[in-house]
């Protein structure tokens, strides 16, 4: 068994192993058989283009057994999606792929954060990525609530807007490109040191996978929300979904009302263009804002154990005194 660099060509394979995994596990959840997911390969492509030396796979006899790939948001690595065959379980090969991208991360790429998510009820997983060095942090809450932009909703968000002195911009429509991603850049560097979402947002416009909503006020964005309209399985044709993927907002922004208006904005932006659900996460280490998203009328839908690596002091990353909004699902 060796693992090498994920190419193209193994994409029907890892596919297959991906839909093996989730798919046995997704057995032992619920206690039933279940349909099978299959993601689409359009959707791996782009992640294997951005970090192609972090997109690793397991072969063993000239079959791929286990996929892993690896993430760069500036100076913070992500591990995610990661999988192995059912077959090979328990045998190694998992912990070799983490080793692998976390080689990636740590020389390659020198990271100064490394994180993860898994399932809480996984205690294989959760036991591994201890012994890797990752320590048990915080929940992240995937959480949902229905599309239904009213006129009341359209008559808020001009209200907000004109308080604000705020105007919205979507970033396929941006003249300046550079200077937005830059300044994108930089908001989320200001949540927390190192950290660069610009990728997501360039991969988003590149391989429409979405779109990105800045909020300007006197020329400068001050927040930016990546949302995404495509679906990542195969034969979901009435994706009814929009996932809002990263919201940040400046941290020197103290006023409630600009999360309010990005919320609009994503609530206006899904209805368009025919979404019924509206979909994001937060890590509970934002409590201030993770309890304001739950008055707002978001519910949970599902939970994961953020677990973080080269960190000595994990309270360092506790946002729970603090107005700040980093919501970010970083999975593929």
């Amino acid at each position: 068994m060796k693992i090498t660099k994920m190419t193209k060509k193994h994409l029907p394979e890892v596919i297959e192993v991906l839909a093996d995994a989730f798919h046995a596990w997704r057995i032992q959840r619920r206690g039933k058989d279940v349909e099978k997911r299959y993601r689409l390969p359009e959707y791996i492509i782009p992640y294997m283009e951005l970090d192609p030396n972090g997109s690793l796979v397991a072969i063993d006899k000239r079959k791929v057994v286990g996929a892993i790939f690896a993430h760069v948001w500036g100076k913070f690595g992500w591990i995610g999606t990661f999988g192995v065959h059912p077959d090979y379980q328990n045998k190694g090969v998992g912990k070799e792929l983490m080793i692998g991208a976390i080689k990636y991360l740590d020389v390659e790429k020198n990271v100064t954060k490394l994180s993860l998510e898994t399932m809480t009820s996984s205690a294989t997983n959760i036991g591994l990525y201890s012994k890797l060095g990752f320590k048990p942090a915080f929940q992240t809450m995937f959480l949902t609530k229905e599309i239904n932009f009213t006129a009341e909703k359209q008559k808020k968000l001009n209200e907000l807007l004109e308080e604000g002195s705020i105007e919205i911009e979507y970033f396929s429509n941006e003249s300046q490109r550079e200077d937005a991603l830059t300044r994108c850049s930089w908001l989320s560097n200001k949540i927390e040191n190192g950290l660069d979402y610009s990728s997501k947002i360039v991969i988003t416009e590149k391989y429409h996978q979405g779109e990105t909503i800045l909020l300007k006020k006197d020329g400068f964005i001050i927040a930016f929300a990546n949302c995404r309209l495509i679906t990542n399985k195969r034969g979901d044709t009435d994706n009814p979904t929009l996932m809002v993927k990263i919201i940040v907002i400046d941290k020197d922004e103290k006023n409630k009302q600009v999360l309010d208006t990005l919320l609009l904005c994503c609530e206006d932006f899904g209805q368009k263009n025919g979404k019924k659900d509206f979909r994001m996460s937060i890590n509970s280490s934002y409590w201030l804002v993770f309890e304001y998203l739950l008055k707002y009328g978001f519910h949970i839908r599902s939970s994961l154990l953020r677990m973080i690596k080269y960190s000595e002091d994990i309270k360092s990353y506790d946002h729970h005194h603090e107005w700040i909004v980093n919501c970010s699902s970083l999975t593929m």
